[in-house]
């Protein structure tokens, strides 16, 4: 293996899954990699560990640059189980290794893995741990994403290592975001921030200007999945503020589904109607679209139109699964239009509504629908909701 060197003696030494297509629901087109980080000072520190099954890949990473069994310092910043499996095969390999994590970490990795015997050095913000020439700065992060997170820097590198916190899925052999492609890397980012973390945007924004205040300079962030900042490396931080925020831009988001290609038409033709200069315009199928992207459009989305045929007096079972999965994810600074069809009783608008008066979403008044099959005449008539859409489009959410 060609060895990775971020600088001065700290080593990636993680895993890459380039065939994992769907983590826990999310779809990862271009596979994910796992993050670990080897620091060779007086004492061997590992920083982080892999997915279980990944843990060979692992030690044979770490054993290109040390043996495996000199690691003094185990660094766990975040129990949950991409980053934590392979803890059992590396403490028994690293025998003597102290495990630093926060108390809430303590106790995650004695319910997953039974380490009661281990020996535990439990850290809060502002805790120190001299290496040797290296000196390591914790920060406890909790919520981002899990009760137990925190973030490691090395003070003397400037590197923030803060596990999940500015990665993204991506599975590729360079380990550099200006390698890989600063823009794909940053909209895969995106995708992963929405995904993943945009519910905790409130406790993200406050956990950046607490880090912010501690005035620790930056030039690289080694996220513990997909490629490494080290050029320019606040550009992600500075678009976290962007999506912490939940800022909006003139766009236009169309989720629907159909039965008999009703509100298919209707779909299409909003599609043509709303085409304008300085407007962008997504059109999403939901049984043939993926939902991990669809809530990446979302995410600066200022309008959003729910299209679904009435099933059963509801909404179609497409349309109020991935309700339930956006109402999880507290979309904000959205306006939402309702459109449709219906045969011989009305019921996915109401449906619809409720959802969206669940998650405090401004709604934009009345739904367009039509009965059966829509009419050459009810299809022009979507030139004036387009207007409504479009004016809503240019302005922010109220709420």
């Amino acid at each position: 293996m060609t060895k990775t060197e971020l600088k001065n003696g700290i080593y990636w030494v993680g895993a890459v899954d380039g065939n994992v297509r769907d983590f826990h629901g999310y779809r990862t087109r271009l596979g994910t990699s796992y993050n670990a980080y080897l620091i060779v000072d007086d004492k061997l520190t590992l920083v982080d560990t892999v997915k279980k099954g990944f843990g060979p890949d692992l030690l044979r990473h770490v054993a290109g640059i040390a043996d495996p069994s000199k690691i003094e310092n185990l660094i766990v910043n975040h129990v949950e189980m991409d980053h934590s499996g392979a803890i059992p095969e590396v403490c028994a390999a690293a025998p003597r290794a102290r495990i630093y994590c926060t108390s809430r970490g303590r106790e995650g990795l004695i319910k997953h893995y039974g380490m009661k015997d281990r020996e535990f050095c439990v850290v809060k913000t502002g805790d120190k741990l001299s290496l040797g020439k290296k000196t390591l700065t914790f920060v406890t992060a909790p919520m981002v994403h899990w009760p137990d997170s925190m973030f490691t820097y090395c003070v003397e590198d400037r590197i923030l290592l803060p596990n999940d916190a500015f990665g993204q899925h991506v599975g590729h052999p360079l380990r550099f975001a200006d390698e890989i492609g600063e823009d794909l890397c940053l909209e895969e980012a995106a995708k992963y921030y929405a995904n993943i973390l945009m519910p905790l945007g409130g406790v993200i924004s406050k956990k950046i200007e607490e880090f912010r205040a501690m005035d620790l300079p930056v030039e690289m962030i080694a996220p513990s999945h997909g490629a490494i900042w080290r050029k320019d490396p606040l550009r992600i931080v500075e678009a976290y503020a962007r999506w912490t925020a939940q800022e909006t831009v003139p766009k236009v988001v169309i989720v629907y589904d159909t039965m008999w290609e009703s509100t298919d038409k209707l779909a299409r033709r909003l599609v043509e109607c709303l085409a304008s200069p300085g407007l962008e315009v997504k059109l999403y199928h939901l049984r043939k679209s993926d939902n991990s992207q669809i809530v990446r459009d979302i995410l600066d989305a200022r309008v959003l139109l729910f299209g679904s045929p009435t099933l059963n007096s509801d909404m179609f079972w497409t349309m109020g699964g991935f309700l339930t999965y956006l109402r999880g994810l507290k979309p904000k600074n959205k306006k939402v239009g309702i459109f449709g069809s219906y045969g011989w009783a009305e019921g996915a608008s109401r449906a619809i509504r409720r959802d969206i008066e669940a998650m405090d979403l401004e709604m934009i008044e009345p739904p367009f629908e039509v009965q059966y099959i829509p009419s050459e005449e009810e299809l022009s008539r979507l030139a004036d909701y387009a207007k409504v859409i479009t004016r809503a489009a240019k302005e922010p959410a109220t709420k």
